[in-house]
Order: structure tokens, then C-alpha cells, then sequence
């Protein structure tokens, strides 16, 4: 079982047709950072197809870890990508649910944000910079 793997694959060669036959045939949802809702896997595909052109050539989604468990999967990632100029590296994580063919049906995307400060109790809520 290597789905996530072969996502990743298919996603940073920009192979939109490739990456197609990673998702379920019954049914696709892709919910985004901003709690946005894409419900097909040709949506999500035009989606792609559309953003990613857009962002800078040096734009990576690059693979820290994936992790599978039963039909779940959760991938760690950087996104790397050019922000004001400077390249960014952005930790994001992806939760997927495979179907019975062990196919993607649903992905959940998290980003944490660097430089950035906690809506709940602000600078005192948060640790050291060091990992």
C-alpha cells in the first residue's frame, strides 16, 4: 500500500492525469487549511491544475513521513514555496482516509505558520523556537 506515497509522487511531477488514478471512484473530498471544501476528485484536479502553475518554480511539496494505520494515512510535509521573495519552508500535514481499494476518498490538510502567534493567550502560550 503506497497511495500516499504515489500522490506524492504524481503531485510534485505535476502529472494531473497520473495522479488522477490515486482517488477513490465512489467518492472524494478534500477539505483545505481554510476549512474549504473541494467534494470531487476532477474539482480537485482542476484545482491543481489551476493554482499550482501559478506558484514559483522552485516550489516543492516535499515528504517528511507517511504513516498508515488501518484505512488511514497521515503524511507529513514541507511546502516549500517563495513568500515575498524569500523561500519558505512551511510545515503542513495531510490526513487521508482510503476506501476498501485502498484508494484516497478524503484528505484533511493542516498548516502550521511560522511567525506566527497564538489567537489564545499570545507570545506566553508559546514555547522556544528550537525543535
Amino acid at each position: 500500500m503506497a497511495v500516499v506515497e504515489d500522490f506524492l509522487q504524481h503531485y510534485g511531477a505535476h502529472d494531473w492525469d497520473a495522479l488522477a488514478g490515486v482517488f477513490s471512484k465512489q467518492r472524494f473530498k478534500r477539505i483545505g487549511p481554510y476549512v474549504d471544501v473541494i467534494d470531487s476528485s476532477a474539482a480537485y484536479l482542476d484545482f491543481l491544475r489551476r493554482v499550482v502553475p501559478t506558484l514559483q518554480d522552485n516550489y516543492r511539496l516535499l515528504p517528511v513521513r507517511v504513516v498508515y494505520s488501518g484505512n488511514t494515512a497521515v503524511a507529513e510535509l514541507i511546502e516549500r514555496l517563495e513568500v515575498d521573495g524569500v523561500l519558505t519552508d512551511i510545515p503542513e500535514a495531510i490526513v487521508f482516509t482510503l476506501d476498501d481499494e485502498g484508494l484516497i476518498e478524503e484528505m484533511h490538510l493542516y498548516l502550521q505558520q511560522p511567525g506566527g502567534e497564538p489567537p489564545v493567550g499570545g507570545k506566553d502560550a508559546m514555547g522556544h523556537k528550537e525543535a
